[in-house]
């Protein structure tokens, strides 16, 4: 499975290399064929960000429900690392990638 090139067209990116473009706000990564920087698109933006915060909810909550540290700690691991990994998986499998706008 490999995705397109917004500037060539042609399809040289694999999933681990859009994972590793990052987000709007980096340099990205050169396209292998023209040379040309890409970044993961607006929807990755979006779904980083309310996964981003649903982690950040999910953590809170725990917080403040639980007594002891160690059901925090317990209970607050698996929200934050299920969010991690849906970020993962978003960035490599869901959205366009996008011309980098960033210069160095």
């Amino acid at each position: 499975m490999k995705y397109k090139c917004p500037h060539c067209g042609k399809e040289t990116f694999s999933p681990w290399m859009k994972l590793r473009c990052g987000g709007m706000t980096s340099y990205g990564k050169p396209c292998p064929e023209c040379g040309r920087r890409c970044v993961n698109g607006k929807a990755s933006l979006i779904a980083n960000t309310v996964l981003s915060l649903m982690g950040l909810a999910a953590i809170l909550y725990c917080y403040f429900t639980f007594r002891t540290y160690r059901d925090v700690f317990l209970t607050g691991v698996i929200p934050f690392a299920s969010t991690v990994i849906m970020r993962v998986l978003f960035n490599m499998f869901v959205g366009d990638l996008v011309p980098a706008i960033k210069r160095k």
